[in-house]
């Protein structure tokens, strides 16, 4: 998911319109032939802005193909998109993410799309990994549109400025601890509070031999470990090492509101596709580094998985036109260019191979740190399962919101949190 961002609040952004044509809904058939589906993503005014001029782009190479275009922040797009799936109105070409994805499969509202490749999805050069993630029973719901990892996002320029060195791969949570209190104790925040981090948390507890969710659809930790996750950020938050709850709380809408822009803290917890849109806002070097590392011969926290998935509804009248748009986002090489990484390094190795060759100082950093963390990370886990994304997203905020304003103990949260976790999972 775009990270991090389970936690934030994220508002939803305006509609847009593509090649003259408005409105939402099933598509339709316009005047002289023209066809007209509506696509739906999810993300930053980078992202929204990219998308836009690839499109524009896609309806000079398809006039015969008109594009809606209906888009938003991470937690007002799920709202929206459930309301109208449950509704029977959803677009046809839909950014989905790996958390959602065995939801709204396995509810019936994606199309599978194996019957388009590859006469209309050309995706030889994916490779089985790249393709992996948006297949379920080994059905393919949604075609990867970009490689990512988790990273921490740092503020170079900041915390140089502060008298500090830039961690490297080294580092452990404990190191990260010690490093942002001392940060703390010169006025700035360290970092965010990523204690409601669904996708923090899952780092640490792969670190820890653990997972956020078992093979059958269960959680994969127990109390004890979310007690010492929420242990550990609350501890933080006592020497300003952590963002105060009430900053915290105040990061909603889009990258711009993050605390790392603002300058409120020095670190984020981010994916490696977000420095685009962090550096177009942010005139200080930024720098991305791993996550923390765990105990001493721990195993690999991180792995590469699917930034965004692209995925047809089940409901269009237009599968090919809806695969024929997907194709051209993700192998056309002008449209492409104009994406470039911002939603992850791209699957195909031809397209990878171009733009990382012509990419800017900002997306070479994506590229090369993808390159560094291949060989540091673990299996691609399954997808969550029915209810998860309610249990890493809803629930696992609540209990953190509840410990870092002291409306709950640790313990009280870690119950409510397991109560809730199972009733969601259980739906």
């Amino acid at each position: 998911m775009d990270r991090r961002l389970s936690r934030r609040r994220i508002l939803v952004g305006a509609g847009a319109v593509i090649a003259g044509v408005s409105g939402c809904g099933p598509a339709k058939q316009a005047s002289g032939g023209t066809q007209t589906i509506e696509m739906t993503w999810w993300g930053s005014t980078e992202r929204h802005r990219r998308t836009q001029d690839a499109l524009a782009a896609f309806g000079k190479r398809h006039p015969d193909l008109k594009v809606t275009t209906d888009f938003a922040g991470w937690s007002g797009y799920w709202d929206k998109l459930a309301t109208r799936t449950a509704g029977g109105n959803p677009p046809d070409v839909i950014q989905m993410d790996y958390s959602y994805i065995v939801e709204y499969a396995r509810r019936g509202s994606l199309r599978v799309l194996d019957d388009l490749v590859p006469q209309v999805l050309h995706l030889a050069d994916f490779g089985a990994d790249a393709l992996a993630g948006g297949r379920i029973e080994n059905k393919l719901y949604g075609v990867n549109a970009g490689i990512n990892s988790w990273a921490l996002l740092v503020n170079l320029a900041q915390l140089k400025s502060l008298g500090f060195e830039p961690p490297d791969a080294t580092m452990s949570w404990t190191d990260f601890a010690a490093l942002t209190k001392r940060i703390g104790a010169k006025g700035v925040f360290g970092t965010e509070d990523a204690a409601a981090d669904g996708n923090a948390l899952e780092c640490w507890l792969r670190q820890r031999g653990r997972s956020l969710f078992t093979a059958d659809g269960a959680l994969g930790f127990t109390r004890h470990d979310l007690a010492e996750w929420l242990g550990y950020w609350e501890d933080l938050r006592k020497t300003r090492a952590a963002a105060s709850a009430d900053l915290q709380a105040s990061v909603t809408g889009d990258v711009q509101n993050t605390l790392l822009v603002r300058r409120k803290a020095v670190f984020d917890f981010a994916s490696s596709n977000q420095l685009s849109a962090y550096a177009s806002l942010v005139k200080d070097e930024l720098g991305l580094r791993m996550y923390p590392l765990g105990p001493a011969g721990s195993p690999p926290g991180q792995y590469l998985k699917p930034s965004m998935l692209l995925s047809v509804s089940a409901k269009t009248r237009h599968p090919k036109e809806a695969g024929i748009l997907i194709n051209a986002l993700l192998t056309d090489p002008e449209l492409t260019a104009i994406l470039g990484s911002e939603r992850g390094i791209p699957p195909s190795a031809g397209v990878r191979g171009a733009l990382k060759a012509k990419a800017d100082a900002v997306e070479r950093q994506t590229y090369e740190y993808i390159d560094f963390v291949s060989t540091r990370v673990g299996t691609l886990p399954p997808p969550a399962p029915l209810g998860g994304a309610e249990v890493t997203g809803r629930n696992l905020t609540f209990a953190g919101q509840q410990v870092a304003f002291g409306r709950a103990s640790i313990d009280q949260a870690v119950a409510r949190f397991f109560a809730d976790a199972e009733r969601a999972l259980k739906k």
